[in-house]
């Protein structure tokens, strides 16, 4: 089984309490049933970094999964494809073309998301 690690850096979280909130959001829409780890970001003013560790439940099409599991959040994703270990690694940063699936989801500055074989 492979797991991922989605790494999430946002933006205007005044609190620890918004930034958690935003976090219980992502993990729901993720269906992660993992909890996640979140700290202070101490490069940008007033944001955090989440980390969760999820299970990537298809053993064929890690990518696709991948691909469906980060577009619940927002898109677009630059995709880095690796064929022979059907592993890919996904990156987001905020822009004028961004596309959040929830309005609430707009906080999010950055995002890597990865697999990591076990």
């Amino acid at each position: 089984m492979k797991k991922f690690r989605l790494t999430l850096i946002t933006e205007n979280q005044k609190s620890l309490e918004k930034a958690k909130k935003f976090a219980e959001m992502i993990r729901e829409t993720l269906n992660c049933k993992n909890g996640y780890e979140i700290s202070k970001y101490e490069k940008f003013e007033n944001s955090y970094r989440i980390d969760f560790i999820g299970q990537i439940t298809s053993g064929k099409n890690t990518a696709e999964e991948s691909i469906e599991l980060t577009d619940r959040i927002c898109s677009p994703w630059t995709a880095t494809y690796e064929r022979t270990e059907n592993n890919v690694e996904l990156m987001f940063n905020k822009s004028d073309i961004s596309n959040f699936r929830r309005t609430e989801f707009n906080v999010l500055n950055w995002a890597e998301f990865g697999i990591e074989n076990e």
